[in-house]
């Protein structure tokens, strides 16, 4: 994994752990890593700076900075790290609270992101009907909101973000094939019966309408919502499996994995990790995906 710092390429056996996780929500990529430091990196992994890594060197604004002090095996030489978090520095401000509202009716997706402090194009667009953030509130909460209203995720990938509907997911050319036997399988039928809820809302004519409530759920009432956003709210991916495969950058969420001999899974998360080793040598590099099904669609 590569991190640049000033411009300046961090050596392999500096980086004591690293990983960039993918995710399918309005943050889509951040960076946590620990990485040992000397005067001329020191400054450069401060809160507030950007930093590039991964492959695509992507530039991260560094959201928070620990300094840590340790000792090598024999305890005789004083070393320090820094360990930081740091979110894409195009859609950072997304998670900061509001100073200001944001109000609009029958805004793009695209508009209403870049009021909320993001400065990249979401391709396939689509309208929202109404979204509120008001003073003191957190943007990255209601785009997340009306994502799931709208039925879909979005998806950073090769500098681009895009707008996915869920059973769209379904249709893509999977990335990679992996054996349904080399992975870690998650059941969770009970639980999703009490945190998959139906939604049902008063429509124009004051007749009750439903989403969907094929199954025995919990219920919740959604004022000013059609029966389509009724049913997208339902729709949702679930966790089935967690694996760990070889180290590809390439792979992000909103991917479609080939399960040999069962159905194909989407990546929610996908966190690509470096480690190196006490002596400060390259250890260790993978790839950890957390797939999903699409469930109610």
């Amino acid at each position: 994994m590569r991190i640049l710092v000033n411009n300046k390429e961090i050596r392999g056996d500096l980086i004591r752990f690293a990983a960039i996780r993918n995710d399918a929500v309005p943050i889509p990529v951040t960076l946590e890593a620990e990485i040992w430091i000397d005067e001329s990196i020191e400054n450069g992994l401060s809160e507030g700076k950007t930093i590039k890594a991964g492959n695509a060197e992507d530039e991260f604004c560094i959201i928070k900075s620990i300094k840590m002090t340790d000792r090598n095996s024999t305890g005789e030489h004083v070393m320090q790290s820094v360990k930081i978090i740091a979110l894409i520095q195009s859609c950072a401000k997304v998670s900061f609270v509001r100073q200001s509202s944001i109000i609009k009716e029958s805004a793009t997706f695209s508009d209403i992101y870049k009021a909320s402090g993001a400065t990249i194009k979401v391709e396939n667009d689509f309208k929202i009907d109404r979204f509120n953030c008001y003073i003191g509130e957190t943007p990255s909460f209601h785009i997340a909101r009306a994502l799931q209203e709208n039925g879909g995720i979005i998806r950073y990938k090769k500098g681009k973000m895009t707008f996915f509907r869920l059973p769209d997911l379904l249709n893509q050319k999977p990335v990679i094939a992996l054996p349904n036997n080399a992975s870690h399988d998650i059941k969770s039928g009970f639980s999703e019966r009490h945190e998959v809820q139906f939604f049902y809302s008063i429509d124009d004519k004051g007749q009750f309408i439903y989403g969907n409530k094929n199954k025995a759920r919990t219920a919740r009432f959604m004022p000013f919502m059609n029966e389509q956003q009724l049913k997208n709210l339902t729709r949702c991916l679930i966790k089935r499996k967690i694996a760990r495969v070889y180290y590809d950058e390439t792979i992000c969420a909103g991917d479609l994995v080939n399960v040999v001999g069962s159905n194909p899974l989407v990546v929610v998360t996908a966190a690509h990790v470096a480690k190196s080793g006490t002596d400060g040598t390259p250890a260790e590099q993978y790839t950890a995906l957390w797939l999903s099904s699409v469930e109610n669609g």
